[in-house]
């Protein structure tokens, strides 16, 4: 990967904005070299990312990457505890940032089983002003044999895994978004972490097709920094909750200004959309996630503007198709799972090969099982179409012997990272439908659709209804385990206002939904627990409505 490390050395020095060019340089010749003459050549070294600094962190990032280093990415904000379970998940050869010298303490030296994680001298980066310290486990190490780019995510559990990619899975992600919207120079306004997939493949994207890219703190931006930067050419990615604090602060001209600005990482709620419509903002919903390396289904933002309010349609270089539970293809307008073919995919959640860690069903290169947050099938059981024209069609049948509409049929992925016929697919715990354009709508995921007296019913909906009454800030429906109902439909809510009451909050709704989908319990909470992606976790808003419900 030295193409990266060159690539760096030879942008010129206005490409970084809001960064000291020439610095980011330096620190990542330094570090590439640091790397590169550390570890044995024989193995491939583990290098935790603990850098709070994002610039800091790029630049170590570009320098592992290139010196053929297994990377993970480190979240600054995970908690000791959750610092201890990463270290003791991936073991790693190099802590490096700034943070490494805190989540090195003694209170972070962890016993698994009989062997124990100790601590190196420190290794000699203390120039750049950051510290790090190596790490070996006790016993025989069983060395690293393919560098991986390990990315965080928590879904809406909030239990910490890495999905496994590599540079050609990020690369593939990056073609589809530069082809989709036929934009090169890809420049970049990124007010997003970068040890997420959605920060990281902003600079990826800018830095691999020659663009400028600008990273700002969002509580900066809010503040209105940036600003002097004239947005026309840039892309910025957003979270809805990000978005409603901005035309809160009252930038939406300046957003209006944007090439495209990008929404994702939570559903967007309808009042949210017609907002921004009206606003003249330039939106681009997306769908994706870190096992496919960000998007794979865009709405165009002229799309956007006339009105649609899908998640949009399939970038070039994924497939998308909705099946049954059972796995049968279902045509337009039939809701059914999300599942998802492209080279961009994760080769699966990391493992540190342990027992333990194989029977806790976690996805791994060699070990693939079902999880709720979607399955990486290994088998490689879909076939795809491997040649060019848009008169080709895709060879995948429904069970009538159909063809099946895919909205980019005549753009085939090219495989690098799979045999040429064959990619890997991934079923995702999300619910949605094609319409007759192939525009994809997702409805809701298919682990939080409640079932009540027999009915199916989707929390989106609800949730829609309830944020339309103005009553609440925020809110998050879910199915909780009921006697006579099977489950009952539960609302935990932010509400605007002290005064609003339960009674208030149900006649607004008489009418706006059917009986059944009504909440039958409301838990009022000052803030639900969303994660800086602005996904609810789950888990924590149940334990809440059940500490909560006995007490009501």
């Amino acid at each position: 990967m030295n193409s990266i490390f060159i690539d760096i050395k030879q942008r010129n020095n206005d490409w970084l904005i809001g960064c000291d060019n020439n610095q980011f340089k330096e620190i990542n010749h330094k570090l590439f070299n640091q790397f590169s003459k550390s570890f044995p050549c024989q193995t491939v070294p583990k290098i935790i990312l603990a850098e709070s600094n994002h610039w800091r962190f790029l630049a170590a990032f570009s320098a592992a990457v290139s010196a053929n280093c297994s990377v993970f990415l480190g979240n600054p904000k995970w908690t000791p505890q959750e610092w201890q379970y990463v270290l003791a998940l991936v073991q790693p050869d190099l802590i490096w940032g700034d943070l490494s010298r805190i989540i090195c303490q003694e209170s972070f030296v962890h016993n698994k089983g009989q062997e124990i994680i100790k601590k190196k001298p420190t290794m000699g980066v203390t120039e750049l002003g950051v510290c790090s310290q190596r790490l070996i486990r006790d016993g025989t190490k069983v060395p690293t044999t393919n560098p991986g780019i390990m990315i965080p995510t928590g879904g809406s559990s909030g239990q910490i895994r890495f999905a496994i990619h590599t540079w050609d899975t990020l690369m593939a992600s990056m073609r589809g978004f530069h082809q989709y919207f036929d934009q090169k120079p890809v420049n970049s306004f990124c007010v997003l972490p970068v040890y997420h997939v959605s920060g990281l493949m902003q600079f990826l994207r800018s830095l691999t097709t020659g663009g400028q890219f600008a990273s700002l703190p969002f509580k900066e931006v809010v503040a209105g920094k940036g600003r002097e930067i004239n947005p026309q050419d840039f892309f910025i990615s957003l979270v809805p909750t990000q978005l409603q604090r901005l035309l809160q602060a009252n930038a939406a001209n300046w957003l209006s200004q944007f090439h495209t600005v990008l929404l994702g990482g939570a559903p967007a709620y309808e009042s949210l959309l017609t907002e921004a419509r009206q606003q003249g903002i330039p939106l681009a919903p997306t769908y994706g996630m870190t096992e496919t390396a960000s998007q794979v289904v865009t709405l165009k933002p002229d799309a956007f503007l006339a009105g649609n309010n899908s998640c949009g349609q399939v970038l070039p270089h994924a497939h998308v198709t909705i099946r049954s539970t059972t796995g049968e293809f279902l045509g337009t307008n039939q809701i059914g799972i999300v599942t998802i073919a492209a080279e961009s995919l994760a080769l699966g959640y990391y493992s540190s090969g342990d027992k333990e860690d194989k029977e806790d069903g976690e996805l791994t290169q060699n070990h693939v099982l079902e999880r709720s947050e979607g399955t990486i099938r290994a088998s490689f059981e879909e076939t795809l179409s491997s040649t060019t024209g848009a008169n080709q069609t895709s060879p995948l049948q429904t069970n009538n012997g159909t063809s099946l509409h895919f909205p980019h049929h005549q753009s085939p992925i090219p495989n690098s990272h799979a045999t040429p016929d064959k990619i890997p697919t991934l079923q995702s715990d999300d619910l949605g439908f094609f319409d007759e354009q192939g525009y994809l709508t997702i409805v809701g995921r298919h682990s939080h659709k409640i079932i009540s007296g027999g009915e199916n019913i989707f929390p989106a909906e609800v949730e829609a209804a309830i944020l339309a009454t103005q009553l609440v800030h925020d809110v998050c429906v879910i199915g909780i385990p009921h006697n006579y109902w099977g489950e009952a439909v539960t609302a935990v809510y932010v509400p605007r206002a002290s005064d609003v009451s339960v009674d208030s909050l149900k006649a607004a709704l008489v009418n706006q939904l059917s009986r059944f989908k009504q909440p039958k319990y409301w838990v009022p909470v000052e803030q639900l627990p969303r994660n800086e992606q602005g996904k609810v976790n789950y888990d924590s808003v149940k334990t809440t409505a059940l500490e909560f419900l006995p007490r009501a």
